[in-house]
Protein backbone atom coordinates (compact mmCIF):
# COMPACT_ATOMS: atom_id res chain seq x y z
CA UNK A 1 0.00 0.00 0.00
CA UNK A 2 1.35 3.43 -1.38
CA UNK A 3 2.40 6.01 1.95
CA UNK A 4 -0.05 8.22 0.61
CA UNK A 5 -2.82 6.39 1.28
CA UNK A 6 -2.93 6.31 5.35
CA UNK A 7 -1.55 10.02 5.64
CA UNK A 8 -0.50 10.27 9.77
CA UNK A 9 -0.19 13.24 11.65
CA UNK A 10 2.81 14.20 10.50
CA UNK A 11 1.13 14.58 7.08
CA UNK A 12 -2.14 16.16 8.69
CA UNK A 13 -0.04 19.06 9.96
CA UNK A 14 1.16 20.43 6.75
CA UNK A 15 -2.10 20.30 5.42
CA UNK A 16 -4.04 21.85 8.74
CA UNK A 17 -1.46 24.55 8.57
CA UNK A 18 -2.16 25.63 4.72
CA UNK A 19 -5.93 25.55 5.35
CA UNK A 20 -4.98 28.04 7.65
CA UNK A 21 -2.42 29.93 6.18
CA UNK A 22 -5.39 30.28 3.51
CA UNK A 23 -7.24 32.92 6.04
CA UNK A 24 -4.01 34.04 7.75
CA UNK A 25 -5.13 37.95 6.43
CA UNK A 26 -8.30 37.06 7.95
CA UNK A 27 -7.10 35.80 10.84
CA UNK A 28 -5.03 38.59 11.38
CA UNK A 29 -7.32 41.27 10.82
CA UNK A 30 -9.50 39.70 13.32
CA UNK A 31 -6.62 39.27 16.18
CA UNK A 32 -5.88 43.03 15.31
CA UNK A 33 -8.98 44.53 15.98
CA UNK A 34 -9.89 41.92 19.04
CA UNK A 35 -6.70 43.30 20.65
CA UNK A 36 -6.72 46.85 19.64
CA UNK A 37 -10.66 47.14 21.13
CA UNK A 38 -8.89 45.41 24.24
CA UNK A 39 -6.64 47.83 24.29
CA UNK A 40 -8.91 50.69 24.09
CA UNK A 41 -11.14 49.42 26.71
CA UNK A 42 -8.24 48.88 29.04
CA UNK A 43 -7.67 52.66 28.28
CA UNK A 44 -10.92 54.13 29.21
CA UNK A 45 -11.15 51.60 32.18
CA UNK A 46 -13.98 49.95 31.07
CA UNK A 47 -14.63 46.43 31.45
CA UNK A 48 -14.08 43.76 28.69
CA UNK A 49 -14.52 40.80 30.08
CA UNK A 50 -18.08 40.19 30.02
CA UNK A 51 -17.95 40.84 26.18
CA UNK A 52 -15.95 37.80 25.92
CA UNK A 53 -18.07 35.45 28.31
CA UNK A 54 -20.97 36.52 26.48
CA UNK A 55 -19.97 35.21 23.51
CA UNK A 56 -18.00 32.07 24.87
CA UNK A 57 -20.97 31.09 26.32
CA UNK A 58 -22.88 31.46 22.61
CA UNK A 59 -19.85 29.25 21.37
CA UNK A 60 -21.12 26.71 24.33
CA UNK A 61 -24.67 26.91 23.00
CA UNK A 62 -23.69 26.22 19.34
CA UNK A 63 -21.64 23.17 20.68
CA UNK A 64 -24.73 21.69 22.66
CA UNK A 65 -26.98 22.43 19.67
CA UNK A 66 -24.62 20.34 17.34
CA UNK A 67 -23.87 17.75 19.94
CA UNK A 68 -27.93 17.37 20.47
CA UNK A 69 -28.83 17.56 16.83
CA UNK A 70 -25.36 14.61 16.66
CA UNK A 71 -27.01 12.66 19.22
CA UNK A 72 -30.20 12.00 17.95
CA UNK A 73 -29.16 11.13 14.59
CA UNK A 74 -26.89 9.04 16.59
CA UNK A 75 -29.88 7.74 18.45
CA UNK A 76 -32.06 7.05 15.40
CA UNK A 77 -29.36 4.99 13.75
CA UNK A 78 -28.13 2.93 16.86
CA UNK A 79 -32.26 1.75 17.00
CA UNK A 80 -32.06 1.09 13.25
CA UNK A 81 -29.05 -0.90 13.76
CA UNK A 82 -29.89 -2.79 17.24
CA UNK A 83 -31.02 -6.11 15.51
CA UNK A 84 -26.77 -6.35 14.84
CA UNK A 85 -24.93 -4.73 17.32
CA UNK A 86 -26.04 -3.41 20.95
CA UNK A 87 -26.92 0.20 21.34
CA UNK A 88 -24.94 1.25 23.84
CA UNK A 89 -21.94 0.09 22.00
CA UNK A 90 -22.99 1.89 18.47
CA UNK A 91 -23.26 5.10 20.56
CA UNK A 92 -20.21 4.71 22.66
CA UNK A 93 -18.27 3.66 19.48
CA UNK A 94 -19.47 7.11 17.68
CA UNK A 95 -18.68 8.94 20.58
CA UNK A 96 -15.21 8.25 20.53
CA UNK A 97 -14.85 8.67 17.12
CA UNK A 98 -16.83 12.01 17.37
CA UNK A 99 -14.04 13.51 20.17
CA UNK A 100 -11.05 12.14 18.12
CA UNK A 101 -12.98 13.98 14.43
CA UNK A 102 -11.60 16.35 12.73
CA UNK A 103 -15.09 18.04 12.33
CA UNK A 104 -15.25 18.63 15.79
CA UNK A 105 -12.12 20.38 16.66
CA UNK A 106 -11.46 22.67 13.72
CA UNK A 107 -15.65 23.50 14.57
CA UNK A 108 -14.10 24.40 17.52
CA UNK A 109 -11.34 26.45 16.83
CA UNK A 110 -13.77 28.37 14.44
CA UNK A 111 -16.59 29.22 17.02
CA UNK A 112 -13.78 30.32 19.62
CA UNK A 113 -12.56 32.81 16.88
CA UNK A 114 -15.96 33.94 15.96
CA UNK A 115 -16.49 34.89 19.20
CA UNK A 116 -13.45 36.60 19.47
CA UNK A 117 -14.48 39.15 16.58
CA UNK A 118 -17.96 39.40 18.19
CA UNK A 119 -17.13 40.33 21.50
CA UNK A 120 -14.91 43.08 19.89
CA UNK A 121 -17.72 43.92 17.64
CA UNK A 122 -20.43 44.22 20.29
CA UNK A 123 -18.28 46.63 22.50
CA UNK A 124 -17.94 48.93 19.90
CA UNK A 125 -21.29 48.62 18.45
CA UNK A 126 -22.04 49.67 22.16
CA UNK A 127 -20.02 52.96 21.38
CA UNK A 128 -22.10 53.95 18.10
CA UNK A 129 -25.09 55.69 20.81
CA UNK A 130 -22.65 57.37 22.85
CA UNK A 131 -20.56 59.13 19.79
CA UNK A 132 -23.46 60.57 17.59
CA UNK A 133 -27.08 59.26 19.09
CA UNK A 134 -29.76 58.08 17.23
CA UNK A 135 -30.41 60.80 14.71
CA UNK A 136 -31.67 58.64 11.65
CA UNK A 137 -35.11 57.24 12.87
CA UNK A 138 -37.40 59.94 12.02
CA UNK A 139 -35.89 59.94 8.18
CA UNK A 140 -36.10 56.37 7.97
CA UNK A 141 -39.84 56.03 8.73
CA UNK A 142 -40.39 58.88 6.78
CA UNK A 143 -38.39 56.86 3.45
CA UNK A 144 -40.12 53.97 3.84
CA UNK A 145 -43.95 55.75 3.78
CA UNK A 146 -42.85 57.11 1.05
CA UNK A 147 -41.51 54.35 -0.60
CA UNK A 148 -44.05 51.99 0.29
CA UNK A 149 -47.09 54.28 0.30
CA UNK A 150 -47.43 53.32 4.42
CA UNK A 151 -45.66 52.32 7.07
CA UNK A 152 -44.37 48.67 6.40
CA UNK A 153 -45.72 46.92 9.01
CA UNK A 154 -49.15 47.70 8.43
CA UNK A 155 -49.45 46.49 4.88
CA UNK A 156 -47.92 43.36 6.14
CA UNK A 157 -50.66 43.01 9.35
CA UNK A 158 -53.18 41.70 6.98
CA UNK A 159 -50.33 38.69 6.65
CA UNK A 160 -48.42 38.24 9.55
CA UNK A 161 -50.75 39.36 12.39
CA UNK A 162 -51.91 36.52 13.62
CA UNK A 163 -50.69 34.94 16.84
CA UNK A 164 -49.07 31.88 15.24
CA UNK A 165 -47.58 33.47 12.59
CA UNK A 166 -46.30 36.29 14.56
CA UNK A 167 -44.66 33.32 17.63
CA UNK A 168 -43.26 31.55 14.55
CA UNK A 169 -41.56 34.73 13.36
CA UNK A 170 -39.97 35.35 17.16
CA UNK A 171 -38.64 31.40 17.25
CA UNK A 172 -37.34 31.74 13.93
CA UNK A 173 -35.75 35.38 14.52
CA UNK A 174 -34.22 33.66 17.77
CA UNK A 175 -32.34 31.00 16.09
CA UNK A 176 -30.46 33.79 13.98
CA UNK A 177 -27.75 33.73 16.57
CA UNK A 178 -27.18 29.89 16.69
CA UNK A 179 -27.10 29.53 12.59
CA UNK A 180 -24.85 32.42 12.44
CA UNK A 181 -22.12 30.12 14.75
CA UNK A 182 -23.27 26.96 12.49
CA UNK A 183 -22.99 28.46 9.32
CA UNK A 184 -19.35 30.19 10.01
CA UNK A 185 -17.82 27.32 12.25
CA UNK A 186 -19.82 24.35 9.40
CA UNK A 187 -18.04 25.36 6.38
CA UNK A 188 -14.65 25.61 7.97
CA UNK A 189 -14.96 22.28 9.78
CA UNK A 190 -16.54 20.07 6.82
CA UNK A 191 -14.46 18.54 4.74
CA UNK A 192 -17.15 18.40 1.85
CA UNK A 193 -17.08 22.17 1.63
CA UNK A 194 -14.54 24.10 -0.58
CA UNK A 195 -12.30 25.68 1.07
CA UNK A 196 -12.26 28.82 -1.11
CA UNK A 197 -16.56 28.84 -0.40
CA UNK A 198 -15.67 29.10 3.10
CA UNK A 199 -12.51 31.76 2.74
CA UNK A 200 -15.10 33.63 0.88
CA UNK A 201 -17.80 33.34 3.04
CA UNK A 202 -15.58 34.35 5.89
CA UNK A 203 -14.45 37.40 4.58
CA UNK A 204 -17.68 38.68 3.58
CA UNK A 205 -18.50 38.22 7.50
CA UNK A 206 -15.91 40.07 8.68
CA UNK A 207 -15.89 42.87 6.18
CA UNK A 208 -20.05 43.46 6.50
CA UNK A 209 -19.94 43.09 10.04
CA UNK A 210 -16.89 46.29 10.41
CA UNK A 211 -18.09 48.28 7.31
CA UNK A 212 -21.91 47.92 7.62
CA UNK A 213 -22.25 47.07 11.36
CA UNK A 214 -19.78 49.91 12.47
CA UNK A 215 -18.83 51.86 9.46
CA UNK A 216 -22.63 52.51 8.07
CA UNK A 217 -23.89 52.13 11.21
CA UNK A 218 -22.44 54.78 12.90
CA UNK A 219 -22.95 57.25 9.79
CA UNK A 220 -26.74 56.49 9.45
CA UNK A 221 -27.38 55.73 12.97
CA UNK A 222 -31.11 54.39 14.19
CA UNK A 223 -32.46 53.18 17.64
CA UNK A 224 -35.65 51.36 15.31
CA UNK A 225 -39.31 51.43 15.11
CA UNK A 226 -39.91 49.51 19.08
CA UNK A 227 -37.39 52.98 20.12
CA UNK A 228 -39.53 55.08 18.05
CA UNK A 229 -41.47 56.71 21.11
CA UNK A 230 -38.19 56.56 23.42
CA UNK A 231 -36.02 58.78 21.26
CA UNK A 232 -38.79 61.30 19.66
CA UNK A 233 -41.00 61.49 21.95
CA UNK A 234 -42.11 64.91 20.83
CA UNK A 235 -43.47 62.98 17.62
CA UNK A 236 -46.20 60.32 17.74
CA UNK A 237 -45.32 56.89 17.48
CA UNK A 238 -46.42 55.73 13.79
CA UNK A 239 -45.64 51.98 15.65
CA UNK A 240 -47.98 52.38 18.30
CA UNK A 241 -50.39 50.10 16.57
CA UNK A 242 -47.79 47.78 16.41
CA UNK A 243 -46.61 47.81 20.18
CA UNK A 244 -49.79 47.04 21.03
CA UNK A 245 -50.65 44.05 19.06
CA UNK A 246 -47.27 42.86 19.91
CA UNK A 247 -47.73 43.34 24.03
CA UNK A 248 -51.16 41.79 23.55
CA UNK A 249 -49.47 38.77 22.37
CA UNK A 250 -46.30 38.82 24.48
CA UNK A 251 -49.08 38.46 27.39
CA UNK A 252 -50.48 35.31 26.23
CA UNK A 253 -47.24 33.76 24.57
CA UNK A 254 -44.17 35.64 25.86
CA UNK A 255 -42.08 36.21 22.60
CA UNK A 256 -38.29 36.66 23.38
CA UNK A 257 -38.32 39.73 20.82
CA UNK A 258 -40.07 41.71 23.55
CA UNK A 259 -37.81 40.44 26.19
CA UNK A 260 -34.53 41.51 24.21
CA UNK A 261 -35.93 44.91 23.56
CA UNK A 262 -36.59 45.74 27.28
CA UNK A 263 -33.24 44.21 28.21
CA UNK A 264 -31.33 46.20 25.66
CA UNK A 265 -33.37 49.62 26.64
CA UNK A 266 -32.57 48.97 30.63
CA UNK A 267 -29.23 48.61 29.44
CA UNK A 268 -28.41 51.80 27.28
CA UNK A 269 -30.08 53.95 29.78
CA UNK A 270 -28.07 52.43 32.57
CA UNK A 271 -30.31 50.50 34.19
CA UNK A 272 -28.68 47.63 33.90
CA UNK A 273 -24.88 46.74 33.14
CA UNK A 274 -24.07 44.37 30.66
CA UNK A 275 -23.11 43.72 27.26
CA UNK A 276 -25.44 44.49 24.28
CA UNK A 277 -25.69 47.61 22.09
CA UNK A 278 -28.87 49.15 19.66
CA UNK A 279 -28.36 49.64 16.21
CA UNK A 280 -31.33 49.37 13.44
CA UNK A 281 -29.54 50.80 10.27
CA UNK A 282 -28.36 48.43 8.16
CA UNK A 283 -29.82 45.84 9.43
CA UNK A 284 -27.28 42.93 10.36
CA UNK A 285 -29.68 40.24 10.51
CA UNK A 286 -30.77 40.81 7.24
CA UNK A 287 -27.32 41.19 5.82
CA UNK A 288 -26.20 37.83 7.45
CA UNK A 289 -29.05 36.35 6.21
CA UNK A 290 -28.63 37.57 2.89
CA UNK A 291 -24.59 35.66 3.24
CA UNK A 292 -26.38 32.35 4.45
CA UNK A 293 -28.23 31.92 1.63
CA UNK A 294 -25.47 33.19 -1.22
CA UNK A 295 -22.94 30.63 0.38
CA UNK A 296 -26.00 27.91 0.77
CA UNK A 297 -26.83 28.39 -3.46
CA UNK A 298 -23.01 27.71 -3.72
CA UNK A 299 -23.55 24.77 -2.06
CA UNK A 300 -26.35 23.05 -3.39
CA UNK A 301 -29.50 24.89 -4.76
CA UNK A 302 -32.26 22.95 -2.71
CA UNK A 303 -30.04 24.16 0.64
CA UNK A 304 -30.40 27.86 -1.42
CA UNK A 305 -33.60 27.47 -1.53
CA UNK A 306 -34.42 27.08 2.45
CA UNK A 307 -31.92 29.68 3.59
CA UNK A 308 -33.35 32.08 0.84
CA UNK A 309 -36.76 31.30 2.60
CA UNK A 310 -35.07 31.93 5.70
CA UNK A 311 -33.96 35.00 4.53
CA UNK A 312 -37.24 36.66 3.54
CA UNK A 313 -38.71 35.38 7.09
CA UNK A 314 -35.94 37.23 8.72
CA UNK A 315 -36.64 40.39 6.74
CA UNK A 316 -40.46 40.09 7.02
CA UNK A 317 -40.09 39.49 10.47
CA UNK A 318 -37.89 42.00 11.63
CA UNK A 319 -40.51 44.41 10.43
CA UNK A 320 -43.62 42.39 11.96
CA UNK A 321 -41.67 42.48 15.11
CA UNK A 322 -40.52 46.23 15.48
CA UNK A 323 -36.88 45.82 15.17
CA UNK A 324 -36.58 47.43 11.42
CA UNK A 325 -37.56 49.77 9.14
CA UNK A 326 -38.03 48.15 5.96
CA UNK A 327 -34.82 50.03 4.69
CA UNK A 328 -32.68 48.78 7.52
CA UNK A 329 -33.04 45.57 5.91
CA UNK A 330 -32.62 46.69 2.16
CA UNK A 331 -29.58 48.60 2.84
CA UNK A 332 -28.19 45.41 5.07
CA UNK A 333 -28.69 42.94 2.12
CA UNK A 334 -27.94 45.16 -0.82
CA UNK A 335 -24.76 45.68 1.24
CA UNK A 336 -24.10 42.03 2.01
CA UNK A 337 -24.07 41.19 -1.80
CA UNK A 338 -21.99 43.78 -3.22
CA UNK A 339 -18.96 42.70 -0.48
CA UNK A 340 -19.93 38.91 -1.36
CA UNK A 341 -19.58 39.53 -5.00
CA UNK A 342 -16.69 41.87 -4.49
CA UNK A 343 -14.63 39.33 -2.72
CA UNK A 344 -15.50 36.63 -5.36
CA UNK A 345 -14.71 38.80 -8.28
CA UNK A 346 -11.50 39.62 -6.52
CA UNK A 347 -10.74 35.98 -5.63
CA UNK A 348 -11.55 35.44 -9.36
CA UNK A 349 -8.58 37.38 -10.26
CA UNK A 350 -5.97 35.71 -7.80
CA UNK A 351 -3.42 33.39 -9.53
CA UNK A 352 -4.09 29.79 -8.92
CA UNK A 353 -1.14 27.34 -9.09
CA UNK A 354 -1.23 23.76 -9.70
CA UNK A 355 0.06 21.34 -6.73
CA UNK A 356 1.70 18.06 -7.10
Amino acid sequence: MSSHSQPGVASRRPIALLELGRHRWLLWLIAVFFLSTWAAALVAREPFLPFLTTYLERVVRSLALLVSAGLLVLCVKALLQANRRPVAETIANACRQALCSRFLWRYLFASLTLGLFMAAFLYNKMRIPDLVGFQWDRAFAEFDYLIFGDHPWRLLQPIFGYPAITVVLDLLYSLWVPLVFLFWSGLFASRRINPDLCRRFWMATVVSWLVLGLGLATLLSSAGPVYFDAVLPQIMSPYAGLERYLAEIDSVFPLSSTLTKDYLWAIHVGNLDAPGGISAMPSMHNAQCALFAAAAYSIDRRFGHVMLAYALAIFFGSIHLGWHYAMDGIVGVAGALAIWFAIGKAGSRQPHFATA
